[in-house]
């Protein structure tokens, strides 16, 4: 039986938002590691502690800089030498993005660019992440399963060394993932009978296309034992997805949390953590 897909003619005879989306999730099927099956019945999580992971920036293809000012794309166009980097910055919603900026003021406002702001550099700035707010839902769908949870109000940091490289983010996503044991001392954090980190991997706006990958692994609190885990991956193709990151954001917002719902039930009968079927939510 031929299982090996040919690349080439599947890329030439299919548009290119579906190419990327396929690629991606090729690439993320091929780097997970195997679920593994719960040894303990989930009715005896009763106490849960979500911990979020650290949440890489968003991902926006082709760049914004790009999209929002015709003049930049203009110089770009003429080659001529702008001295452009990537790095993270914050949008005027708080949504944190990894994207090419002006390299000094001064080009920044010939082109026009949504000022970047260094995370973290204003005091009391705000700062959106979906692995928070994908925790809140987590933490409401187990109080629907009877269960008592708590949304840590730290996250489980990741080892990155360019935080502006989204390739050393989902390089460090992965490696979170495989892990076998957790680093967190979660036995000294309280009397919970499981731990969920709640990871976020592929996490874009490309081409009109949302994608958002979740993470998730069951770990008991005593030992630090991954007991299980599992990823999940959803995307929509909606042209508005760009314009929903203008102004304050919360149309973007709303749109993570929408995709979220759905992954999160899928992701917590795969833990065994569901006791309550599907059509008992409708």
């Amino acid at each position: 039986m031929k299982t090996l897909i040919d690349l080439t003619k599947f890329v030439a005879a299919t548009p290119r938002w579906l190419v990327g989306l396929a690629l991606t999730g090729l690439m993320a099927a091929c780097s997970a590691p195997a679920l593994k099956a719960v040894q303990i019945p989930g009715k005896q999580y009763q106490a849960v502690l979500i911990v979020p992971v650290t949440a890489p920036p968003l991902e926006v293809i082709p760049d914004l800089l790009e999209q929002h000012d015709a003049a930049y794309r203009h110089v770009r166009n003429m080659a001529m030498n702008l001295d452009l980097e990537k790095q993270r910055y914050r949008t005027a919603g708080g949504i944190v993005v990894v994207g090419m900026v002006a390299g000094n003021p001064s080009d920044a406002e010939t082109l026009g660019a949504l000022p970047p702001t260094a995370v973290g550099g204003e005091a009391g700035a705000s700062v959106w992440t979906p692995a928070k707010t994908v925790g809140e839902q987590l933490k409401n769908l187990l109080a629907f399963e009877n269960r008592v949870a708590v949304l840590s109000r730290e996250d489980y940091p990741l080892v990155i060394t360019n935080d502006a490289s989204l390739h050393d983010w989902h390089r460090a996503i992965q490696a979170w993932y495989r892990q076998d044991n957790s680093t967190g001392a979660y036995a000294n954090r309280g009397r919970y009978d499981a731990v969920i980190e709640l990871g976020v991997g592929r996490y874009r706006i490309f081409e009109g296309q949302t994608s958002l990958q979740l993470m998730l692994k069951l770990i008991d609190p005593a030992s630090g034992h991954v007991l299980a885990r599992t990823h999940s991956e959803s995307f929509r193709v909606d042209d508005a997805a760009l314009a929903s990151l203008e102004q304050d954001g919360v149309a973007f917002r709303q749109l993570i949390g929408n995709m979220a719902a759905p992954l999160l039930r899928q992701s917590l009968g795969d833990l065994g953590l569901r006791d309550l079927p599907v059509a008992d939510e409708s």
